[in-house]
């Protein structure tokens, strides 16, 4: 028998799958709600509507599709119209309760003959019955658009504490400003309806969410106030994820599709042809590789890997994920050939490739293969509302937000050092997009990050901030430098090693670590191979401050881009072509669409700068004081450029302090770790090495545009040695080219005091081999 009415539950709520979706459509919308409200007036699209007045389902669908400018899902569409209508006891129950008693002669406990009927039968007609509640509901109801306004403005611009009071005001059904013992009740059943999408051990659940539904009563007074409800929300009760509001935790095993031009035979996974669609297209998972036509996906199971797991009681072994077909090489286990199509399996996890008879000759569970010291296995992860030692007490109200509402808690084996790897998709061209998709295949992909789309390092990094782990970085200089400054600012209790993978133009920090000048698509498991060989360092950081010169009137100049730099600080003629190829590459960024046409264009600024000389006679316009000590600029031939040198390269490579024979002998028998060699910080500089950890910052003088180009090739050793020190004073008497770590702009008079700021842990690569060529050489 269904169960009776509740009149005070609405006729229907959204999934996390249609929540994510609609959160989707509104992310890409083009409009805002005020323009849409503004369709109502007299000569609007909108305006045979009252916004103050209920609307039916034909008003509301018309709102719709003008707020998303698109043909929004008819049944998306439907059930979000359905949400906002509250059964009262009104029409929609009686005229329910009519059709349930019309079919009364089918649904009863009889069939015609009068015999018993079975009771199975009772949940089909319960379904039958709420889809004729919701029909009537879209015929007859109306629903405010207000409260439709004030859901989707949420969504469109809503923080976690405005959507903590949205679902708070949803399910205070009597709108008295507290939650009472039953409203707690429906929360918990929809947590609970969240969890069974999910797949989680809802057995296991139940009792939790009990407790948990208790802590958040903190006066214990057996009321939930609106505060009560937010202060858990946002500190130790991960209620964003069982509400359905965080997207953090989707359909786990569900396979995420792209379109895939192959270059080698391939074939369908579900009809087992050969994909002859023009130019071998078919769509791939991006996580498994599981290939089918355009045309089977709709058909194709939910067969993807799982990225956590969903118990903690009965966690289950690491077993293989096996890929049919597609997977041409040497059988892990007989070492012979695995002809090319749909027989042969392929491991995800570990990337061994097995015929299908050698299959059963492999062990059952998986151990990841090489890759295993930086994989977090699905297994170590769980949603951490069901780790009840990793909860934090209710008296405990000054932990972070973000580390507190993570919806997913890891536990990596005591023998792996993960690694979290954080993608600049807008580096290298296309490169970040490629290496992201290669990364989610090869560990798990919530190691993986677009920091462009996931929110930024900012909230991975509280994620993974008490776990030993190592971080990857993918990009230029800039992203290298965008990452260090999120760590500062986090204050991270154990501050992990950071990994350079080069995708800019320069790439000098990824350089002077000997991870490259740019990656070309090197295999990714040997470059995770040469991680793990990598040894920690020591990496010197400088704050820059500028202040006012104080001389007459202050000159507006363009915005500083930050007051920290890694790799150098310049003044002078390479400031000023950086500046050229900065403002030419804001005039026309198609023109610099790759790093081999940005290095021609900054040949050819080089080359006009060798003719014009903008910044001869620097000397005549800055003072230079090196730890209270002024220099004698004068001194020797007229310079055009001072150079502030943290590393061992800058300008794409160039050693511009240069190296003498005690730092390449210091640095072969040592392995090249660098920040253990101390150097003297005065005396003669000619003997004078450069150390990345050693609290000195080395000061050159560049005398020409050809002058660099000559230690770049080599012809000249190094710049001009002006000084090494730990602190330097600069002031100028002119409006200058300036730049940081290869961001240029121009500054007008002023004082730019430089101190040390603090040192961060980076993975210096391993030595290539002697005699070997690599990609991956010092400079």
């Amino acid at each position: 028998m269904c169960a009776d009415v509740d009149h005070h539950q609405p006729l229907y709520r959204l999934t996390p799958s249609e929540f994510y979706t609609l959160q989707e459509y509104v992310s890409y919308t083009g409009h805002k709600l005020a323009d849409v409200l503004a369709e109502f007036e007299r000569t609007g699209n909108m305006s045979r509507y009252n916004h103050e007045q209920p609307i039916d389902y034909e008003g509301f669908k018309a709102f719709m599709q003008s707020y998303f400018d698109t043909d929004f899902p008819e049944e998306l569409c439907q059930g979000l119209f359905l949400t906002f209508i509250k059964p009262d006891g009104g029409s929609i129950p009686k005229a329910a309760a009519s059709a349930a008693d019309s079919k009364s002669s089918t649904s009863s406990g009889q069939d015609p003959e009068g015999r018993s009927r079975r009771h199975s039968n009772t949940p089909s007609k319960c379904k039958e019955l709420a889809k004729t509640m919701a029909d009537l509901a879209l015929k007859s109801e109306t629903i405010m658009l207000k409260d439709v306004v004030c859901y989707m403005s949420l969504l469109e611009a809503g923080t976690v504490e405005e959507k903590l009071e949205f679902t708070f005001k949803l399910y205070d059904s009597d709108g008295n400003g507290v939650l009472d013992s039953k409203e707690v009740d429906n929360i918990i059943n929809q947590m609970m309806l969240v969890a069974k999408y999910l797949g989680w051990d809802v057995s296991e659940l139940e009792p939790i969410l009990q407790e948990m539904m208790q802590e958040i009563d903190y006066d214990s007074d057996g009321m939930v106030t609106i505060e009560e409800w937010k202060r858990g929300g946002m500190t130790s009760i991960p209620l964003l994820v069982l509400l359905g509001l965080d997207k953090n935790v989707q359909d786990d095993g569900s396979h995420v599709w792209r379109l895939k031009h192959f270059t080698k035979r391939a074939y369908c996974n579900l009809c087992r042809n050969l994909l002859v669609v023009f130019g071998k297209q078919g769509l791939s998972c991006k996580f498994c590789k599981y290939t089918v036509h355009e045309r089977c996906a709709s058909r194709a199971p939910a067969c993807c890997i799982t990225t956590y797991t969903k118990s903690r009681k009965n966690t289950p072994p690491m077993l293989h994920h096996w890929v049919e077909g597609n997977c041409a090489g040497k059988c892990f286990k007989c070492r012979k050939t695995i002809k090319n199509g749909i027989t042969g399996l392929h491991c995800r996890w570990c990337q061994i490739n097995v015929h299908n008879k050698c299959c059963s000759l492999i062990p059952l569970e998986c151990d990841l293969g090489d890759l295993k010291e930086h994989i977090i296995p699905p297994t170590c992860i769980s949603p951490s509302v069901l780790d009840r030692q990793g909860r934090l007490s209710r008296q405990n109200s000054t932990v972070s937000m973000s580390a507190a509402s993570s919806s997913l808690h890891i536990l990596p084996p005591p023998s792996a050092i993960p690694l979290v790897v954080f993608i600049n998709p807008k580096s290298g061209g296309k490169q970040g997009m490629r290496l992201l998709k290669k990364f989610q295949y090869l560990l798990n992909p919530r190691q993986v990050f677009n920091m462009l789309k996931d929110g930024g390092p900012s909230v991975a990094l509280k994620q993974f901030q008490d776990i030993d782990c190592r971080v990857m970085v993918c990009g230029g200089d800039g992203t290298v430098g965008w990452l260090l400054d999120t760590m500062d600012k986090l204050d991270l209790p154990r501050r992990p090693p950071v990994v350079v993978l080069p995708l800019g133009t320069g790439n000098d920090m990824a350089r002077c670590l000997r991870w490259g000048g740019g990656y070309e698509g090197e295999s990714i498991i040997k470059i995770l191979k040469r991680v793990s060989l990598g040894h920690t360092v020591m990496l010197d950081r400088w704050h820059i401050q500028f202040s006012n010169s104080g001389d007459g009137e202050e000159e507006k100049g363009d915005p500083i881009p930050c007051n920290i730099f890694n790799n150098y600080f310049s003044i002078g003629v390479d400031a000023q072509v950086a500046h050229q190829f900065h403002m030419m590459r804001q005039k026309h960024p198609e023109k610099f669409n790759s790093r081999v046409r940005n290095k021609l264009w900054y040949l050819e600024f080089w080359s006009a700068e060798t003719i014009s000389a903008t910044c001869k006679n620097l000397h005549e316009n800055i003072d230079v004081m090196c730890d209270g000590v002024a220099l004698n600029l004068a001194n020797g031939p007229s310079l055009e450029g001072i150079c502030l040198l943290n590393i061992p390269s800058a300008h794409a490579g160039s050693n511009l302090w240069g190296e003498n024979s005690q730092t390449r002998r210091l640095s072969k028998s040592r392995d090249g770790e660098l920040s253990d060699i101390n150097g003297p910080a005065t005396g003669d500089l000619t003997t004078a090495f450069q150390d990345i950890g050693d609290g000195l910052i080395e000061v050159v003088g560049m005398e020409k545009c050809i002058h660099l180009g000559a230690v770049k090739t080599g012809l000249r050793s190094n710049c001009r040695r002006l000084a090494q020190c730990a602190s330097v004073v600069i002031r100028s008497r002119k409006r200058l080219p300036m730049q940081i770590d290869g961001e240029p702009w121009m500054q007008p008079p002023c004082t730019v005091a430089v101190t040390h700021k603090n040192q961060v842990p980076m993975v210096m690569g391993p030595q290539p081999r002697a005699g070997g060529i690599s990609c991956f050489n010092f400079v």
